[in-house]
């Protein structure tokens, strides 16, 4: 009984370790995290406010958006909240710390870009966080 008990502790071990010698290989997910190529045309947003805009995958939206510094007031995005078909290539806060800058106004900017065909609303909102908005922008943006 003793040396089946052995044995069978010797074969518990052998295969522990032989299965821990064993290493599967995967080949490591690639992210294209720069997304579709750009078209290098860049779509300017900012007094298109209730409009629609075409644009191509691959183009460039910009926004500028304005506001007051010292009033706790930001611009928040409403939409889209979700979907794959913008990738944020930059955003730029000038001013909000320092109202001084830019005589007590704040720029908000962002640069995003059209990866996928679609049809969305682009809409920001400006007041304070968790209370009624006071300004709304909204695009419609129809890729292809």
């Amino acid at each position: 009984m003793k040396k089946n008990l052995i044995l069978l502790l010797i074969l518990f071990l052998a295969v522990t370790v032989s299965a821990c010698g064993k290493t599967v290989k995967t080949e490591p997910e690639t992210i294209n995290v720069n997304g579709a190529s750009e078209t290098g045309t860049t779509i300017d947003l900012s007094d298109k406010n209730g409009q629609t805009v075409n644009a191509k995958i691959g183009d460039v939206l910009y926004l500028k958006l304005t506001g007051v510094a010292a009033s706790g007031k930001q611009w928040l995005v409403v939409a889209p909240t979700q979907g794959d078909f913008l990738l944020l290539k930059d955003h730029k806060l000038v001013g909000l710390n320092d109202p001084k800058v830019l005589a007590g106004q704040f720029t908000d900017e962002w640069w995003l870009k059209i990866e996928k065909a679609a049809a969305f609303d682009l809409q920001f909102d400006y007041g304070i966080f968790g209370k009624k908005s006071e300004q709304s922008f909204k695009v419609t943006i129809t890729s292809q």
